[in-house]
């Protein structure tokens, strides 16, 4: 196999569009899937993000004005995450940014690289006053054929570490170590998992795969596809244009604000953003739940207090961790508060009553275990925190 692509359609996983990309979204039934993550691992081709190079001595004055957080405080191996704004400073998308001695790596599972390039170099029309002397080297790593695997789940780590050695266990959040070849290992994820982001060209992403199949199947490890994002990034916000973006791209009613670094010097959005800053978000995202059996729940329900529509459903999933259905929904600012009961969802069917709950509505496993003390196949550790 040379490419993952050819690797999915081999083993017959049901494929879907994601980012423009036609990647794997599932491989199993979801609850399958959804266990891996949750309690050991799964193995996900993770190349609907966009790749793009920035390399050049001036390179980090382009990404730092393209990126809502500041670009300064991270160093070679380390990564940063970020949002990308609009000019009326509301959600492009996201990104990771991967500082190298060369320049940068910019990674988005939402921004298709030629428009994250496009925007580089409209921002280089403004070259000189961005104080930018040497034109930085962008480029799509689509290019050079590269692709990304997902290993998350809170036993990943074990897993990483037979594969890769002790050091992956002293990884640190949001840092990355070069493998032989091109291999980049990268610590990220963006809801609660232990997850580690292997980032390179697809043949060596291919051998990976195979790889860590063969070593993962005593920790039970799953392939998996993006679906499993349905779930888990309800239980546990982050951002996901697939979710917000018909409802909000507003950072505050998100609840995204702390990843805008309002005092840095300028960037894509500053001026708006700042002036938003000055006001109260009208509406914020919150975490309700039914207080009865209900199925149907539905983005655009309506969230009623006394009869009075505060605020509307914007997803609904059924928490296979909490046994019980779950929702976000943008309340009315006076009425977005945590473990409120008195509101009703009204759905095509129903009026069910709700009650708001504190996000994110599960506290997982990954964040519960613990490398020295835990371990999913040594039989002297404890298996579960």
């Amino acid at each position: 196999m040379k490419s993952l692509h050819d690797l999915h359609l081999a083993n017959k996983a049901k494929m879907g569009i994601f980012n423009n990309y036609l990647l794997p979204a599932a491989y199993h039934e979801p609850s399958v899937e959804y266990r891996a993550v949750r309690e050991n691992a799964l193995l996900v081709d993770y190349s609907h993000m966009s790749i793009v190079s920035v390399m050049g001595d001036d390179a980090w004055a382009l990404v730092n004005h393209l990126a809502s957080a500041d670009v300064s405080i991270i160093r070679d191996e380390q990564g940063l995450y970020s949002l990308v704004l609009n000019e009326d400073g509301t959600i492009k998308g996201d990104i990771y940014i991967l500082c190298t001695p060369d320049g940068y790596y910019i990674l988005s599972e939402n921004i298709a690289a030629s428009d994250m390039i496009s925007s580089l170099h409209n921002l280089l029309l403004r070259a000189e006053e961005l104080e930018i002397a040497e034109l930085p080297a962008i480029k799509s790593m689509t290019e050079e054929a590269w692709g990304a695997l997902m290993v998350e789940g809170p036993y990943s780590w074990e897993l990483l570490a037979e594969v890769y050695g002790f050091d992956i266990i002293g990884l640190p959040y949001h840092e990355y170590i070069n493998q032989d070849g091109e291999l980049i290992l990268f610590r990220c994820g963006k809801h609660g998992e232990f997850a580690y982001l292997l980032v390179g060209p697809q043949p060596e992403l291919v051998d990976t795969w195979s790889m860590l199949i063969e070593k993962g199947e005593k920790y039970q490890l799953k392939t998996g596809g993006l679906d499993y994002q349905r779930t888990v990034r309800i239980e546990n916000m982050c951002w996901d244009e697939n979710i917000y973006a018909d409802f909000s791209r507003h950072p505050a009613e998100l609840q995204l604000q702390w990843a805008v670094q309002y005092d840095k010097e300028g960037f894509i959005g500053k001026a708006a953003a700042v002036e938003r800053s000055h006001n109260p978000a009208k509406r914020k995202i919150v975490g309700i739940c039914p207080l009865t059996d209900s199925t149907g729940i539905a983005p655009n329900d309506k969230v009623l207090v006394d009869d009075k529509q505060v605020g509307v459903i914007v997803k609904s999933a059924w928490s296979p961790a909490l046994e019980a259905s779950i929702a976000l929904a943008l309340l009315e600012d006076d009425y977005a508060w945590s473990d409120i009961s008195g509101f009703t969802i009204e759905t095509a069917t129903a009026k069910i009553p709700a009650k708001t709950q504190t996000l994110p509505f599960l506290y997982n496993l990954s964040l519960l275990v613990n490398p020295t003390e835990h371990s999913y196949i040594d039989d002297t550790k404890t298996r579960h925190a």
